[in-house]
């Protein structure tokens, strides 16, 4: 494992010199500003939890400040309840048709989605 992080960085280390080698110096100098920012954006897109429960599928990203978006969809063709318990705000349990997806946003100081169930009813 360790000599194939050292060819690794090797490999990159080489590439990067021959790059700035051929290239002039005001442009080798933009091009790691560039690929930090391609880097920290593909970061926060790593911040959407998804799941699956017996008939829904969920998402919601995890980094909110203000409010949380759940989405969900009932891949069941009968109806069925889904329950979401929300940290800092207030919990919802929504009846959702066969087939229909929708989504439920939470507000709050920085909401943390505890838990999402499937229920056979809602009330």
């Amino acid at each position: 494992m360790r000599t194939k992080a050292t060819l690794a960085v090797a490999a990159t280390a080489a590439s990067m010199f021959t790059y700035s080698a051929v290239a002039p110096a005001s442009f080798a100098a933009t091009a790691p500003v560039a690929s930090t920012a391609i880097s920290a954006g593909a970061q926060q897109a790593l911040d959407v939890v998804r799941g699956k429960t017996r008939c829904f599928s969920y998402s919601y990203g995890d980094d909110g400040t203000t409010s949380v978006t759940v989405y969900f969809h009932n891949r069941c063709k009968h109806s069925r309840g889904i329950k979401i318990r929300v940290a800092q705000a207030t919990d919802a349990c929504i009846w959702v048709r066969g087939g229909d997806f929708d989504k439920k946003k939470f507000k709050g100081p920085h909401p943390t989605v505890q838990s999402i169930k499937e229920v056979s009813h809602c009330g």
